[in-house]
C-alpha cells in the first residue's frame, strides 16, 4: 500500500469492486491506498480500516445522539469520535484536541468536506454514486492536511457518507411500504 501524501496531488478513488459486498478501496492510479471493510454484508456498522499509516475500526453507535468512533483494532479507547447532525455533516474530535467538521459543498450532498478549525478543506469527496457499486473521489488540500490525521478523516469521510447513503436508502423502502 501506498501512502496519501505520496500522490496527496491526485485524485483518489474510492470505489466498491463487488456489488452487494461491502468492501472499499481506495486508489491512485491503481495502486491501493486503503480499504475498509463492514463486518456484515446486510446491516451493521462495524468496518475495519486499513492503510500504510495504520488500522482502525469504525462503528456507529446510538439513536437519538449517535456517534461514530475510531479505534485501534481491539481496543476500546476512542482515537476520535465524530458527532453527525441531523441535517448532515458534523464535528470530528481526536483524542489529542485536534478538531475537524465536516461540511457540504453542494445542494443535493455529493461534495463534501473535511474543514480545519481554521475553516481551510483539509479534503473533499465528490461522491458516493452509482447504484449497484459505489464510487467516489477524493483531493487533499497538502496546504492545510495533518499527515497524523489525514488518513483517518480519508476514510472516515467515506464511511460517514456510505452510512448516510444506505440510511436513505433504507427511510425511502420503509415510505415505500408503508404509503
Amino acid at each position: 500500500m501506498i501512502t496519501l501524501d505520496t500522490a496527496a496531488n491526485q485524485p483518489w478513488k474510492w470505489q466498491q469492486p463487488e456489488a452487494f459486498q461491502r468492501f472499499h478501496r481506495m486508489t491512485v492510479d491503481e495502486r491501493e491506498g486503503a480499504t475498509l471493510r463492514f463486518e456484515k454484508n446486510w446491516g451493521g456498522t462495524l468496518a475495519s480500516a486499513v492503510c500504510a499509516q495504520g488500522s482502525w475500526t469504525f462503528k456507529r453507535s446510538g439513536f437519538l445522539s449517535p456517534r461514530i468512533t475510531v479505534r485501534a483494532p481491539g481496543s476500546d479507547t476512542d482515537l476520535a469520535t465524530f458527532s453527525p447532525k441531523w441535517t448532515g455533516g458534523g464535528e470530528l474530535w481526536f483524542s489529542s484536541g485536534r478538531r475537524y467538521v465536516l461540511k457540504s459543498l453542494s445542494f443535493w450532498g455529493g461534495d463534501w468536506a473535511f474543514e480545519d478549525e481554521r475553516g481551510l478543506p483539509v479534503l473533499t469527496l465528490h461522491g458516493p454514486h452509482g447504484f449497484l457499486k459505489n464510487s467516489g473521489e477524493i483531493r487533499v488540500n497538502t496546504a492545510a492536511a495533518d499527515p497524523a490525521t489525514l488518513p483517518i478523516l480519508a476514510i472516515l469521510i467515506w464511511y460517514v457518507r456510505l452510512l448516510m447513503n444506505e440510511d436513505a436508502a433504507t427511510s425511502t423502502a420503509c415510505n415505500v411500504a408503508v404509503g
